[in-house]
């Protein structure tokens, strides 16, 4: 099956427990075409898919819970 996104990187699982502030400046240093957004693990997203967007979901203590795809 192919994507419907560019042909960037889309999954940041080496960015498990690491702090979300550097896991969104770094998401979005290695694909400038995403916006990457912080939320809590127990905040409500859109479900929407989008290309452009990554959700990076983060603990209390701002650490990334998930490994991040697009």
């Amino acid at each position: 099956m192919t994507s419907i996104c560019p042909p960037d990187k889309d999954a940041w699982p080496e960015l498990v427990g690491v702090d979300g502030d550097f896991v969104v400046a770094t998401i979005e240093k290695e694909n400038k075409d995403v916006n990457a957004i912080l939320v809590m693990l127990d905040d409500f997203v859109i479900m929407n898919f989008n290309c452009n967007r990554v959700w990076v979901i983060v603990d209390k203590n701002n650490i990334v819970f998930f490994s991040v795809i697009r």
